[in-house]
């Protein structure tokens, strides 16, 4: 089950979820992203793989696909505090995006804070 869509626009400035939000076919003269969280494997030594491989290939393509597959814990971290363990990385996703819309970060003003 998808969460629904957040995405919100004032002055020119869109908030919302990477995997939500598509500009493809526009023009921008300039663009910020910023991060306020991370799912990342709760196992030290897969969690070294895992930054090891994001950093060399980047987080778009084959292989942040393949990371993004692993059959493991994954730690949601939000603003340098663990949220809790997820068996399921969809399910720490689903989580992850109802947290912060929660704490009112997926605004303009949350996300210039």
């Amino acid at each position: 089950m998808r969460c629904p869509r957040r995405i919100v626009v004032k002055d020119g400035v869109v908030c919302g979820f990477h995997d939500e939000v598509n500009f493809e076919g526009l023009t921008l003269e300039s663009y910020e992203k910023k991060r306020v969280s991370k799912i990342i494997p709760d196992n030290l030594c897969l969690r070294v793989c895992f930054y090891i491989l994001r950093i060399g290939f980047g987080e778009v393509g084959i292989v942040s696909d393949w990371t993004r597959s692993w059959r493991c814990i994954w730690l949601l971290v939000v603003d340098a505090e663990s949220k809790g363990r997820f068996h399921d990385r969809q399910e720490a996703i689903r989580f992850e995006k109802e947290l912060i819309f929660q704490q009112g970060k997926l605004n303009v003003e949350g996300a210039n804070a």
